[in-house]
């Protein structure tokens, strides 16, 4: 039974009592979204969420990800659920996206959670999802999570915080009212190393290609999103580094390496 912790908010003031119940932000560090937005927070095991309860999508996601994390084998379901933690009317339903073009565009990819079958179940809930175009969603966003599996694998461990980018008043899809963002962020930090880096990507098609176009420095994201990210002093958040190099077919073979003798060892 997953452990959930829940706790309504809509000041920046309340958000802290929330990191010391929530394990993930132990790790993770708390980021703060700036005052005014209705908010809950809720927390996984696997990882934790900001809901926003006008908009029904999560402003940012974190969790940690680590290089056994990216070997897993359970078998992804594709069906999302309501977030059992947020009361109806209140929360998106996998309804409010049907006919909209957009896909429910996972914040934590499902991937990332595929050693252990209960965290990959909760990476299906509708907190963890925003309304993503599919030319953006199955391309290089997805490119861009794949990298991030590359970089835990062989990097050990990194954290990441991923979310919305939204204008004043967004337009929404589904019963519900939906917010839909106009791109999206996500910061990646490796604390053995000292380093982060940042990406935004627009809510448009982008191709499966070199996402050094798409570096942007976290001090511009933290001004789009209104979110501090917690990171130490000596990252310098102005800064927009170069790409790191990623290993994305060495993962590759390892994964299928590690599947295969899953499934052997379960046929013994």
């Amino acid at each position: 039974m997953v452990r959930l912790f829940i706790l309504a908010l809509a000041l920046l003031l309340g958000q802290p009592a929330f990191a010391a119940d929530c394990p993930v932000l132990s790790e993770t560090g708390h980021p703060l979204l700036a005052a005014g937005a209705h908010v809950t927070p809720v927390c996984h095991a696997g990882y934790a969420a900001l809901h926003d309860d006008d908009l029904l999508i999560p402003r940012w996601v974190a969790y940690r990800l680590t290089t056994l994390h990216t070997l897993g084998c359970v078998k992804l379901s594709g069906e999302f659920h309501a977030e059992g933690a947020l009361p109806a009317g209140r929360r998106a339903e996998p309804d409010d996206y049907r006919r909209s073009g957009f896909d429910r565009g996972h914040q934590a990819p499902a991937e990332d959670f595929t050693w252990d079958l209960q965290q990959t179940y909760d990476s299906f809930s509708m907190v963890n999802a925003v309304p993503q175009l599919p030319g953006l969603n199955r391309e290089g966003w997805e490119r861009l999570e794949q990298t991030v599996r590359a970089w835990a694998w062989t990097r050990g461990s990194v954290i990441i915080f991923s979310g919305p980018v939204l204008t004043p008043s967004p337009p929404s899809i589904g019963a519900s009212g939906v917010a839909v963002p106009i791109a999206f962020f996500k910061v990646i930090y490796d604390p053995a190393e000292g380093q982060a880096i940042g990406f935004l990507m627009p809510q448009r098609y982008i191709a499966k290609g070199d996402l050094g176009r798409w570096v942007a420095s976290i001090a511009e994201i933290q001004a789009r999103t209104g979110i501090t990210f917690p990171l130490p002093g000596s990252v310098d958040i102005t800064a927009r580094p170069t790409l790191w190099p990623a290993d994305i077919s060495g993962w590759r073979h390892a994964h299928r390496q590690a599947c295969e003798a899953a499934r052997k060892e379960q046929l013994q």
